[in-house]
């Protein structure tokens, strides 16, 4: 025979000491004159007694008497590692921007003069030959054929050639010559 319908919640949390106020004044006052109630806590409470865990024991009492501080201790010592991480990650973002700022100008300028020495169909064409000696003229011409360029018209290659840099100054002296390559 179980617990009254009303009742049988009531009882398993009586049993379990889970009844507080006024909800557990009036089981009580119902639990003094129900025998099938009575039944019913008691079966709970023997149930309740199987799966109770024994008393902790010394080391256990140990063990958890500092857990706390523990944990606390451990999640800070994780907090403080992401931040350092998020300010080295930051710092070296910072970095990068400095070095971009300061190395940008240089580099585009190296990109513009090197874009200049490109023929029309987007090969590098080469600013300095040597005197001839040093690149056979079958070399050349197989080079020449691999990068799509006209042949160099050989006027042209001895005015680079002769040892003058004028060429690198930038002066439009040397305009028929970014044409002849």
């Amino acid at each position: 025979m179980g617990a009254c319908v009303e009742y049988e919640e009531q009882a398993s949390l009586h049993a379990a000491g889970a009844l507080e106020g006024e909800e557990a004044t009036r089981f009580q006052s119902h639990l003094e004159s129900c025998a099938a109630c009575q039944a019913e806590v008691a079966s709970a409470r023997e149930v309740l007694g199987l799966v109770t865990l024994p008393p902790p024991t010394a080391i256990e009492v140990r063990a958890q008497e500092g857990l706390g501080g523990r944990t606390l201790a451990a999640w800070r010592r994780e907090q403080t590692r992401r931040w350092m991480g998020r300010r080295a990650l930051g710092s070296l973002a910072a970095v990068a921007a400095v070095v971009t700022l300061m190395l940008g100008p240089s580099a585009l300028e190296r990109l513009k003069s090197s874009r200049a020495g490109t023929g029309t169909t987007g090969a590098a064409v080469p600013l300095a030959v040597g005197t001839g000696d040093d690149v056979d003229a079958e070399t050349m011409a197989a080079f020449e054929a691999w990068a799509g360029l006209d042949p160099l018209d050989s006027d042209a290659l001895a005015s680079i050639s002769d040892g003058d840099d004028d060429w690198m100054d930038g002066d439009d002296d040397f305009d028929d010559l970014g044409e002849a390559l």
